[in-house]
């Protein structure tokens, strides 16, 4: 049974385009290395432990809130967490001391039609009970505080660590959209199904939001797009369309093909730092926007990133439906004092 739901929450009315007394914001990778709370977590565990223990994912998860005032939580998990449960071996090597994770590695990845096949669609509360246990204790840490995103990996994004064996490029999966488009689309399709089940679960486990992290979709272009990938992410956004929850598509080196994007269903489009904010809007009306701050600006001198963050938020702030947000995640080196700058500012700042 899902927890009652407040829509009056600063980030939920900025999703749904209505009026809001200030700018929200929230981070991606907010709960992350930058963090001294994270990383005394990580010292204990490993990241595929942290991920299926709801009692640290609700820890991990509340902590910046706790810490920085964001105005939205989002769920503490990794976009392949599901991938065991269809069959594929997933580990996550382990990084240099001091320096956070390694990459994913997948001992046995897609590579044939017989391996799509054999791929299976998980069942959350069999096979994921962690992740909405997880959700179900971060709303009792946050008490309605703020609203909780949950999310999954769009099926491009999740298809290029299947398919690659983990990050290690796109070639063999972008040679299969060329070499064996059935195929691609049979592999998407399962991916798509699998992203699915775990958001409708996630909603009914407690997720006020959804995400959908497309991330690698500027590999692409706009014909494949439109024919491999856009069909897919309209559907996800279709089946999730009748649970009363915002939904989110973010991606990045996709400022050429806003319009596409915006008529895929979603709720609020997220924009990265390769266009200008202003820019951005004229091309999703109707829509809300999310991002638009280079992650990397938190690394470097107060002055200027302020200075980036008031001219973002005086070109999009004037009219309902902008959240402010990085256009990737939080690097792992970033000073957490900048953090707090920039959550304050965004806060000080009055439309």
């Amino acid at each position: 049974m899902r927890p009652p739901m407040s829509h009056d929450h600063l980030f939920l009315k900025a999703c749904r385009r209505q009026p809001v007394e200030r700018i929200p914001v929230w981070m991606m990778r907010q709960a992350g290395r930058y963090q001294p709370s994270y990383r005394a977590v990580r010292e204990k565990v490993g990241f595929l432990e942290l991920c299926r223990s709801p009692e640290l994912i609700a820890q991990v998860t509340a902590s910046p809130i706790d810490e920085f005032g964001f105005d939205a939580a989002i769920l503490f998990s990794d976009i392949l967490i599901h991938l065991p449960a269809m069959g594929l071996d997933l580990t996550f090597e382990k990084g240099e001391k001091g320096k956070g994770d390694g990459g994913p590695k997948i001992a046995n990845p897609v590579r044939t039609r017989s391996d799509i096949e054999a791929l299976r669609i998980p069942e959350p509360a069999r096979d994921l009970p962690y992740v909405l246990d997880g959700i179900r204790a971060i709303q009792r840490v946050l008490a309605g505080r703020v609203p909780l995103i949950g999310f999954v990996g769009g099926p491009f994004t999740v298809a290029s660590y299947a398919v690659e064996g983990g990050s290690q490029g796109f070639t063999r999966l972008k040679t299969m959209l060329y070499a064996d488009p059935m195929g691609a689309h049979a592999l998407f399709r399962k991916l798509t199904d699998a992203a699915i089940v775990q958001l409708q679960a996630q909603i009914e486990a407690g997720a006020q939001a959804v995400q959908i992290f497309e991330s690698w979709l500027g590999e692409l272009s706009r014909e494949d797009l439109e024919e491999f990938v856009f069909p897919h992410l309209a559907r996800i956004a279709e089946a999730v369309a009748g649970k009363g929850v915002p939904r989110i598509l973010f991606s990045t080196g996709t400022s050429t093909h806003l319009a596409g994007m915006a008529r895929l269903g979603y709720d609020v489009i997220s924009v990265d730092w390769r266009i200008p904010i202003a820019e951005a809007r004229a091309q999703v009306p109707g829509l809300a926007l999310q991002g638009n701050l280079d992650s990397t600006m938190l690394l470097g001198p107060r002055e200027p990133l302020l200075a980036r963050v008031r001219a973002i938020l005086e070109a999009a702030g004037h009219q309902p439906g902008y959240i402010f947000n990085l256009g990737h995640g939080i690097q792992p080196p970033t000073p957490s004092e900048n953090v707090r700058a920039t959550v304050e500012a965004v806060h000080a700042f009055r439309p």
